[in-house]
């Protein structure tokens, strides 16, 4: 009887030594016992909806640590969110922790990037001592979105739309006014004889257009003609380059005759002009006797006028003397 109680108490001890480790391996194994990690504290100023405890922490997609605690923050109004980092990395001011999402499930974890330069510090104000090294934090994707349209929103509310309607109606009566004192129909008409005119010159334009193209095909059949004849000369130079060289041979005896006989030409009327200087002196001599000549004659002949007697005498008859009464 003795040895069956026996065996029954060891029995029970054993079974109640196997629950007992069962356990506390499925304790260890929870509670990430033997796990090595720094602890630090992010605070957020939004939901933090989907995102539980172990849920992963991640450095630009790369799992570094798990969320080791979600809790209220002292000051009641912000989310502290204990991370427990398991890998080498030491998160510190240029570090910044975001909620992220997976997908539309709504799962939730915490993303961990470098800060971008000149981005603001958009960490909440802390008005308590954390109770681990705080990691500096950013509203989520989504937060801001919300934010943005919310900040859109505040800004058409504050539009005054009935201020601004009163004004364009305000401004359509008078433009509507402005159009009824219009002359429409004079406008309607200049505007038609300036189309008019300006049609003219376009035709005009056209037909200026059509004389330079015909002009311009002239041109083209001068110079392609002149293209021609330079061939054809180019040509005849080419099967006559003898001659062609005797001709310019002789035209260059014939221009050095032409400057001898320019010299001698030169030399003859400039020896004429000596000649001529001196035939000008005699000839200037001559009119000089021919006119003491005349005016000798003339007196003569106005001596004989007023006496003809020299004709047949040497001298002038005496004049007879008047009777006395």
């Amino acid at each position: 009887m003795a040895t069956i109680k026996t065996k029954l108490s060891v029995g029970i001890f054993v079974i109640i030594g196997f629950i007992i480790a069962f356990l506390a391996i499925i304790w260890v194994g929870m509670s990430h016992y033997f796990e090595q990690g720094r602890l630090y504290s992010a605070y957020f100023n939004d939901s933090v909806q989907g995102l539980s405890k172990d849920s992963p922490v991640k450095f630009r997609g790369v799992t570094i640590g798990r969320v080791s605690e979600i809790a209220v923050a002292p000051d009641g109004k912000l989310i502290e969110v204990v991370l427990k980092i398991e890998s080498d990395m030491k998160p510190d001011e240029n570090i910044v922790a975001q909620l992220r999402s997976v997908g539309i499930t709504g799962i939730m974890f915490v993303e961990l990037d470098l800060k971008k330069n000149g981005e603001s510090n958009l960490s909440p104000p802390l008005g308590f001592v954390p109770k681990h090294t705080a990691i500096n934090t950013k509203p989520s994707e989504i937060t801001r979105f919300m934010d943005s349209i919310s900040d859109v929103i505040t800004q058409i509310n504050k539009v005054d739309f009935e201020g601004l309607s009163v004004k364009t109606k305000a401004t359509l009566d008078k433009i509507n006014s402005a159009v009824n004192e219009a002359k429409i129909e004079n406008f309607s008409s200049d505007i038609k004889e300036s189309l008019e005119k300006w049609n003219t010159a376009i035709t005009s334009v056209g037909d200026a257009a059509g004389v330079f193209k015909t002009f311009t095909l002239n041109t083209d059949n001068t110079v392609s003609n002149l293209n021609n004849a330079v061939t054809k000369i180019d040509a005849i130079i080419t099967g006559n380059k003898d001659s062609v060289a005797q001709a310019i041979k002789n035209l260059n005896h014939a221009v050095e005759n032409a400057e001898s006989l320019v010299i001698d030409g030169k030399e003859f009327i400039r020896n004429s002009d000596q000649n001529f200087s001196s035939m000008q002196q005699q000839i200037l001599s001559t009119m000089q006797s021919l006119e003491k000549t005349s005016e000798t004659l003339n007196r003569s002949v106005d001596q004989i006028s007023d006496q003809p007697s020299l004709l047949l005498f040497s001298s002038p008859q005496p004049e007879k003397e008047m009777e006395k009464d």
